[in-house]
């Protein structure tokens, strides 16, 4: 079906960015929402699904595969359901030969986002999920990046997931008056919706 997709008229497709985007569209494995707003991601490691936004391109310059063993995507789009301002998505999939201990990953991932500070834990059948947010102060001073990220860990392969969430405030002495609980449960119903497949 993915193939079939890809090499489909746009004119059949629906009508929004991540159908009629040439690449992006490699990566729909159904032309049917999942859910309101979303459409099924297939990894083209062929190790995990995910809802993907409808309003949302994944920008080919950044997107890079080793064989099965790892892919890294960025997806971006103008109008952040919640806060109407764009955001981009950062996916790192890992996919080890050798078992992992994920709060050594968990210890990496802290490193690479720059952050010192707890992690949420919740179990969810075949995955566990470390997530946080926290705002980072850009070096200018003048603006910021709410960041909403984790860790999705699978019990039973050795696959993991980093995925981090940014939607920046241009003016950081006003600052942006955006809903943060309500962000934060529409990232958490993607993060927990990931498949991995064995």
């Amino acid at each position: 079906m993915q193939k079939d997709i890809a090499d489909m008229d746009p004119k059949d497709l629906p009508d929004v960015p991540a159908f009629q985007d040439d690449f992006t569209r490699e990566f729909m494995a159904s032309t049917d929402e999942i859910s309101d707003g979303y459409y099924l991601f297939e990894s083209k490691t062929g190790g995990y699904t995910l809802p993907f936004p409808e309003d949302a391109q994944i920008d080919q310059n950044y997107y890079e595969k080793v064989k099965e063993v790892s892919e890294w995507t960025r997806y971006n789009a103008d109008r952040e359901t919640i806060t109407g301002e764009p955001y981009t998505v950062y996916l790192i999939y890992e996919n080890s030969q050798k078992k992992v201990d994920p709060e050594i990953k968990l210890k990496h991932f802290r490193t690479s986002v720059k952050y010192d500070g707890e992690f949420d834990k919740n179990d969810h059948d075949d995955l566990t999920h470390y997530f946080t947010q926290n705002k980072y102060v850009l070096s200018d001073k003048e603006s910021s990046v709410y960041r909403f990220f984790g860790l999705i860990h699978s019990n039973d392969t050795n696959q993991t997931i980093r995925y981090e969430y940014h939607i920046p405030c241009e003016d950081e002495q006003k600052g942006c008056d955006y809903d943060l609980d309500a962000i934060e449960k529409e990232v958490e119903k993607v993060l927990t919706s990931v498949e991995f497949k064995e």
